[in-house]
C-alpha cells in the first residue's frame, strides 16, 4: 500500500504513515510497522522518480503563512471540510446499498454504475479520471466558483455509482478533488489567494473522511511541495477530523476507508 501511494503521489514519507494510520487509527498505534512501510515507499518513489523526476505533483505557487486574522479563513474551511467529510461517505454507502437492492445479477451493476457516470460526465466531464489537472487549475485560481461548488457534489456521485456499483477505483485521489474544489470556492468567496485555500481543501477533507489527519497533512505537503501552510492545515484537518468523528458518530458512518477495507 505504502509503495503504491508513494509512486503514484510521490509522497515517501506521507504515505509510509498512512499506511500505518488508516489500519490503526482504532487500536493502538503499531509503530513498528512504520519500519517497512517508510523502507517500501522510498524505494518505490526513488524508482519512480528515475523516470518522471523528483518535481512534486502539483505545482503550487509561492505562499507565505497567513497573518492571525486570515486563520479565520482556514477554520471556516475546516468546518465546511467537516461537514463534507461527513456527507462523502454517506453518499457512498447510501449507492452502496441501494445498488444492493436492485434485483439484477450483481455483474450488471457496474455497468449501471458506468451508466451513471456516464451521464453525469455529459454534464460536467471534469468528474472523469484522476482529476489532477483540475486540481491545478483550482489551484492557479483559473475555474469559477459556481462550477467548483458543482463539482464538490458531482465527483461524490462519480464516485459512488462508480465503486458502491463494484466498479474498479479508489477513493483518494477523488476525496483529494473534492477538498481541492471546496478549498478553491471558498477561496472565492473569500476573495483570497486560490493556492493556500486550495491545497489546505485537500487535506482537510481526505483526512476527517478517512480520519487520517497525520498522514494526509504530510502527504498534500510533499504533493504541494509547500511547508509554509503546515500551521493553517493543521487547524483546518484539526476541526474537519473532529467534526466529522462528531458527526458520524451519530450518524453511524463512521470512517470513510476503514468501513470500506471491512
Amino acid at each position: 500500500m505504502a509503495s503504491g501511494l508513494s509512486a503514484i503521489f510521490r509522497s515517501p514519507i506521507g504515505t509510509a504513515i498512512f499506511a500505518v494510520e488508516v489500519l490503526y487509527g482504532g487500536m493502538e498505534f503499531e509503530a513498528s510497522a512504520l519500519i517497512y512501510t517508510m523502507l517500501g515507499s522510498i524505494v518505490a518513489y526513488a524508482v519512480n522518480s528515475i523516470f518522471v523526476g523528483y518535481q512534486p505533483l502539483f505545482q503550487v505557487p509561492a505562499t507565505a503563512p497567513p497573518p492571525l486574522q486570515g486563520y479565520l479563513w482556514y477554520i471556516a474551511l475546516g468546518i465546511a471540510s467537516g461537514l463534507v467529510a461527513t456527507l462523502l461517505p454517506l453518499v457512498f454507502y447510501g449507492v452502496r446499498d441501494l445498488f444492493r437492492k436492485i434485483p439484477v445479477p450483481n455483474h450488471f451493476k457496474p455497468a449501471i454504475g458506468g451508466l451513471g457516470v456516464g451521464l453525469l460526465a455529459l454534464a460536467l466531464p471534469q468528474v472523469l479520471g484522476g482529476g489532477y489537472g483540475y486540481i491545478q487549475l483550482a489551484i492557479q485560481g483559473n475555474l469559477s466558483a459556481g462550477l467548483m461548488l458543482v463539482l464538490v457534489f458531482g465527483e461524490m456521485i462519480a464516485l459512488a455509482l462508480t465503486i458502491s456499483s463494484g466498479g474498479s477505483g479508489g477513493v483518494f485521489a477523488p476525496s483529494l478533488f473534492v477538498g481541492a474544489m471546496l478549498g478553491g470556492f471558498l477561496a472565492k468567496v473569500f476573495n483570497q489567494p486560490a493556492a493556500a485555500l486550495t491545497v489546505v481543501g485537500m487535506v482537510a477533507v481526505f483526512g476527517g473522511a478517512a480520519r487520517v489527519p497525520i498522514a494526509t497533512l504530510i502527504m498534500v505537503t510533499e504533493m504541494t511541495g509547500d511547508y509554509s501552510l503546515l500551521v493553517p492545515a493543521a487547524l483546518s484537518v484539526l476541526l474537519s477530523y473532529l467534526i466529522q468523528n462528531t458527526l458520524s458518530a451519530h450518524l453511524n458512518t463512521g470512517a470513510f476507508t476503514k468501513r470500506r477495507c471491512r
